[in-house]
């Protein structure tokens, strides 16, 4: 396997197949950690240290921020609270209507 390895020790990418030129160092297969493929990602979480892949101790999960909706997400989500809340008016009316209806059948 070949990694790609910054000066601080951080391993920023890596090849099990192949070559790329911007790949620096090799490592047997054999002393990849288990997890190590499955659970890559370049932002710092694993370290290459005395010719070992190891797991960053010092390594903190990012905070991902909320997404915020599109202005156009923002009016069509404000557009379907009208509705539900015109669909509930007339659901009532409905209500009233109906006992008129009966109180005038008398």
């Amino acid at each position: 396997m070949k990694l790609k390895v910054e000066t601080t020790g951080i391993i920023t990418g890596f090849t099990a197949i192949g070559a790329s030129s911007d790949m620096n160092v090799t490592v047997d297969d054999n002393t990849v950690p288990v997890d190590f493929i499955t659970n890559f990602s370049d932002d710092g979480r694993w370290l290459y240290k005395d010719n070992q892949i190891v797991k960053n101790p010092d390594y903190v999960v990012p905070n991902t921020p909320q997404p915020v909706p599109t202005a156009e997400q923002q009016l069509v989500i404000k557009q379907a609270a009208d509705i539900t809340q015109m669909k509930q008016m007339i659901m009532l009316q409905a209500g009233q209507i109906a006992t008129l209806s009966k109180g005038s059948a008398k």
